[in-house]
């Protein structure tokens, strides 16, 4: 039988029968556990799918197990001297090492896969929605991905073992070698750089594993990871050899080990460079499975639109988000080529190498950071600075393609309201923005200038004013409500009583009911994921909006009111049994037979929801929740299809949800694991 595998059986035996091993796997579940559970959070409501997720959560915890594993397998042979007899065999020294590294690899693989199985049966109990459009064939690039880094460094953790006699040493040195001068090396260069990560993008290491576990396999990547894992056990064996030379005067044998280790090294520098400049970027079929879904109105606007868009990305490829915008928009063209309408032709454009197409574009009104929608001469620009999404990449196609025709949205001031130009986390210039995508032009509204609410109104949003409206505003207002007005009112516990009766007289009063038995991410939020059939909300069932402390709302005494001038009140979100979001409308049925505008009115029990430090909150539906209120009540329903994207990763997990799970998989888990593991050796040893 080959020695290879006969190494290879006797290194998985030896590993069965020791503590470390148990205490590598334990440490490895633990690590990963914590990483994958941060990870998750921080993905929550993101764009990137699952398995992703999982493949560069696991990735940075892979290097410290495989040095565990890997620091008895020559450092043992060396201090109990059986590397001496061991040598004496005729077998070459390649063999063997080959063998131990096949050991260390099997080991290391079988942990990442039942680390796989633990976390996809713990998210099955804890957050089922963060399974949804997953399939098994979704992780197998990320598998792959973690594959080719762990052959790498089982390759240089064996490599470290057969340089010391102390197993400690060995791992101290694999763990220096793969996690922390890489790492270490990194934070310099951004602690040093005066952009960090804009002038070097993302980290290697991880940016590779993100590449290959959404299914982009670069050819420099793949072959890089091989080469380096060839020289890695190339140079452990000649490790190895030269302890079979100690003490016997073969100088010459000595001097070609040390030119054969030199020329190795010059031959892998060679070749990387060789596999960089001839780099090729395959897409595998994989990767149409990876979780990347599309909501059903972004493939109804992909199918309707006809021709051509080009979407020219104009960003520089070491940006860190590159990877992510590419993945996106191939992603995006997919799905237009499935809908058989628009066909998307994707471009880059660097502007530090692409000079000439960098500089029409800023003709054209482009900025740096932007993604650039075009078709004939109409242009669409969506900045990557506030983000993008399915939403907002779908909203541009719609303006290159068809003409806007909404009107103004307008926003009250005066009453320290939240402004819509502010930047800064209080301020709505996120949302605002937002609106304007969709073909609204966002406008202040000072009630107190003597003069009427504007004829180009298409709602009027009063987004938490903190003083009252005088009577002559309040009086302005209500006649604009009177002649079929949309009002969009964001109310808080501190708002003052003057928008109070305005909405009182319009079927809406204003509670602070006690919120018992409510969910919470922070402790002082409220989880919100309970709605009605109204059609604000009909496309967000699934999906939770996040609410500060909210207001709760009941039905007023306008509501009783018969006849022409009966208010409908519709509760829109619930917690339990309060409502903390409502929607009242009048002249509900007249508007065929009279040819009357309904006057709709939506109020939310929170000012700050939608305000930009709110949006930063990955995993809600506020944002959804606000444009489809937009868009109801400027009477354009169809608009409220959208509700959260299909991609959204959601788990679903409140801040409870969240602790069990990091605690269950990151310490219940792996403390039953190494027990478990303990109970088995410490049998064996009993029965040897």
């Amino acid at each position: 039988m080959n020695a290879a595998i006969i190494t290879w059986r006797r290194t998985v035996g030896m590993a069965k029968s020791l503590f470390s091993t148990a205490l590598a796997m334990a440490v490895f579940f633990a690590g990963a556990g914590v990483s994958f559970a941060f990870a998750l959070e921080m993905a929550e409501g993101g764009e990137t799918p699952l398995a992703v997720v999982w493949a560069s959560a696991v990735s940075p915890v892979l290097p410290v197990l495989a040095a565990l594993l890997a620091m008895d397998s020559w450092s043992d042979e060396r201090r109990s001297g059986r590397i001496e007899s061991l040598l004496t065999i005729a077998v070459r020294e390649r063999e063997l090492t080959f063998g131990k590294f096949l050991g260390v690899f099997t080991l290391a693989m079988g942990a990442v896969l039942a680390f796989l199985v633990s976390s996809l049966a713990m998210l099955s109990f804890m957050a089922p929605g963060a399974l949804a459009n997953q399939t098994a064939l979704s992780f197998v690039p990320g598998l792959a991905a973690l594959m080719l880094q762990g052959a790498l460094w089982c390759a240089v953790s064996v490599f470290a073992s057969a340089a010391f006699r102390h197993a400690a040493a060995a791992a101290l040195t694999s763990i220096t070698l793969t996690v922390l001068a890489p790492r270490g090396l990194w934070f310099a260069l951004m602690a040093w750089a005066p952009q960090g990560r804009m002038a070097f993008g993302e980290m290697p290491l991880d940016a590779n594993v993100f590449d290959l576990a959404s299914g982009i396999v670069s050819t420099e990547t793949v072959l890089t990871y091989l080469t380096l894992t060839a020289f890695a056990l190339f140079v452990s064996s000649k490790f190895v050899a030269a302890v079979r030379l100690v003490g016997r005067g073969a100088r010459a044998l000595r001097f070609s080990t040390g030119v054969a280790v030199a020329l190795a090294t010059a031959l892998a520098v060679a070749a990387i460079a060789l596999f960089h400049r001839t780099d090729t970027t395959l897409e595998l079929p994989l990767a149409q499975h990876s979780g990347q879904s599309f909501s059903a109105r972004t493939h109804g606007i992909l199918a309707d639109v006809r021709g051509e868009i080009h979407i020219t990305a104009f960003l520089s490829r070491k940006d860190a988000r590159f990877r992510q915008v590419g993945h996106f928009l191939r992603s995006f063209a997919r799905e237009a080529e499935s809908a058989g309408g628009a066909r998307l032709v994707l471009r880059f454009v660097d502007p530090r190498w692409d000079v000439a197409a960098a500089e029409r574009l800023v003709r054209d009104g482009a900025h740096e950071d932007s993604l650039v929608f075009e078709r004939g001469s109409r242009k669409a620009f969506v900045p990557l600075a506030g983000g993008f999404d399915e939403r907002l990449c779908a909203s541009a196609i719609l303006r290159v393609a068809v003409p806007p025709k909404r009107g103004v949205v307008y926003w009250t001031n005066g009453h320290g309201e939240c402004s819509f130009r502010a930047y800064e986390p209080w301020g709505m210039s996120d949302i605002a923005r937002n609106v304007a995508h969709y073909g609204y032009r966002n406008e202040p509204l000072d009630l107190a200038d003597g003069e009427d609410v504007p004829d180009d109104c298409a709602l009027v949003v009063v987004a938490g004013a903190k003083s009252d409206f005088s009577r002559a505003e309040a009086m302005r207002l209500d006649s604009y409500l009177r002649k079929g007005g949309r009002l969009l009112a964001l109310l808080s516990a501190s708002d003052a009583p003057g928008i109070a009766s305005l909405l009182s007289g319009w079927g809406v009063r204003m509670e602070n009911a006690p919120l018992k038995g409510a969910r919470t991410l922070s402790g002082t939020d409220v989880i919100v994921s309970e709605f009605s059939d109204h059609p604000v909300c009909e496309p967000l069932k699934g999906a939770q909006v996040i609410l500060e402390k909210p207001l709760s709302f009941t039905p007023s005494a306008a509501v009783d009111v018969a006849g022409a001038d009966r208010v409908e009140y519709t509760p829109l979100a619930r917690v339990g049994d309060v409502c903390v979001a409502a929607a009242a409308e009048r002249g509900v049925g007249t508007g065929d037979d009279l040819s009357l505008r309904p006057t709709r009115i939506i109020a939310v029990g929170d000012a700050a929801f939608v305000m930009n430090g709110q949006l930063k909150m990955r995993g809600n539906a506020n944002r959804d929740f606000f444009l489809n209120a937009v868009a109801y009540l400027s009477g354009t329903d169809a608009m409220t299809e959208p509700g959260t994207e299909a991609s959204r990763l959601v788990s679903g997990m409140d801040r409870a949800g969240r602790v069990r799970f990091v605690l269950v998989s990151a310490l219940a888990f792996p403390a039953l694991l190494f027990v478990a593991m303990a109970a088995f050796v410490a049998v064996g040893r009993r029965r040897q």
